[in-house]
């Protein structure tokens, strides 16, 4: 088989696996039918996402280990099986022991979500060494599109299947899916690679001022998107929305979220990394102060771009990462970095519940989440400054 046959394959199964796991990020679906069936309180629900990026962001640091050592197919067999599993535990729960979802869907399958995410971005990454944004963007483009495509296939299930049904028949579907495509996952034959690169262990990434520039501005431009999304349901439908206006704009967010995060990254190989996750930083503080207020179709909008905006940054920081640190051990150096968004998670959530339960709504949550989008700004100026002299010029500055 020709290395172009290889890559073909490849990027279709990789494709396949990034839509199976990317349906972990639609809890905003599941919570409601979760809160009634269980009959749990919503500020306890609110923090299975939370606690679920926490978990999908640790499954990239180890399973970004994990790759480096033992390659991405067998990284990203492991992964759809902990998913899966995940998932189907999670449909052994009931009322007394619902909070176990913080430990199955949460953290089991969110580890699984983070160790087939470390194993395509990398696998992708080194099949294009010269385009990384464009293939960092095509994953976590398609890890975002499964919001569009599972989203009116979950609603369906739920209304004909009990909420741990509706589970257990998921969690068949993506082991059986997401099994099967990793299998078909081949690495990048050395001739793929950058033979000049200049490699940095981990312990030498973390000694970078650049690279503690990407885990900072990971955790600070998530901000907005941590905080609305548990809450862009329904908090749609108190602005205005009707429910069938609510579910169209959960499918139009993951279209926003995929698009952002392809065609950000792909621009970012162009007009460089830094400058594209600054005008990103940008349009979230815009968006989140919109947030405040915003009711009806406005806020469709406003809830789509700040899902543009927060999918690019996911596709840009990866091969930032790597432009900075070299693709031989870019699972883990970009599993440390991204540390910052499941702090991110926890931190804001836990922040807006407390500013929420002062206030009574969420203007104060808004306020802080456009406030920390232009940190990432001050940031990546720094960050420019301080690689303009190693990175090469006609990628990153």
């Amino acid at each position: 088989m020709s290395g172009k046959v290889k890559r073909i394959i490849t990027l279709i199964a990789c494709i396949l696996l990034q839509m199976c796991v990317g349906i972990l990020y639609l809890w905003s679906v599941f919570r409601a039918p979760v809160v009634d069936f269980f009959e749990w309180n919503e500020q306890s629900a609110n923090l299975v996402s939370s606690v679920m990026v926490f978990g999908f962001v640790a499954g990239n640091l180890f399973g970004g280990i994990f790759r480096d050592k033992f390659g991405s197919r067998l990284t990203a067999i492991i992964g759809a099986i902990l998913f899966a599993g995940g998932i189907f535990a999670t449909s052994f729960l009931t009322p007394d022991s619902v909070w176990v979802i913080y430990i199955t869907y949460s953290v089991i399958s969110g580890l699984g979500c983070g160790f087939a995410y470390a194993a395509v971005l990398v696998c992708l990454q080194k099949w294009f060494p010269t385009r990384r944004g464009f293939a960092s963007g095509i994953a976590v483009a398609a890890f975002g599109v499964s919001t569009v495509i599972f989203t009116p296939v979950i609603e369906a299930l739920l209304r004909n299947l009990s909420v741990t049904e509706t589970f257990r028949t998921l969690s068949l579907i993506f082991v059986a899916v997401g099994v099967l495509a990793s299998i078909f996952i081949f690495s990048a034959p050395e001739s793929e690679q950058k033979s000049s690169e200049v490699f940095s262990t981990p312990l030498q990434a973390i000694k970078k001022g650049g690279f503690w520039c990407i885990a900072l501005s990971c955790f600070f431009i998530n901000a907005a998107w941590n905080i609305a999304l548990p809450l862009f349901k329904d908090l749609g439908l108190s602005r205005g929305l009707s429910a069938t206006a609510v579910g169209i704009t959960v499918a139009v967010v993951g279209v926003g979220n995929a698009l952002g995060r392809f065609s950000m990254a792909t621009l970012s190989d162009k007009l460089g990394r830094a400058n594209t996750v600054i005008m990103l930083a940008v349009l979230t503080a815009v968006c989140s102060v919109a947030l405040i207020w915003a009711g009806g179709y406005f806020y469709t909008v406003v809830i789509v771009l700040t899902a543009f905006a927060y999918g690019g940054p996911s596709a840009i920081f990866p091969p930032m990462t790597t432009d900075l640190c070299g693709a031989k051990y870019a699972g883990t150096n970009y599993g440390i970095a991204m540390l910052g968004l499941g702090f991110s998670a926890i931190c804001f959530t836990a922040i807006s519940n407390a500013l929420y339960e002062i206030s009574g709504d969420y203007t104060y949550s808004f306020i802080l989440a456009a406030v920390s989008a232009l940190v990432p700004i001050v940031l990546m100026f720094v960050y420019k400054r301080l690689e303009q002299k190693t990175l090469p010029t006609t990628a990153q500055l």
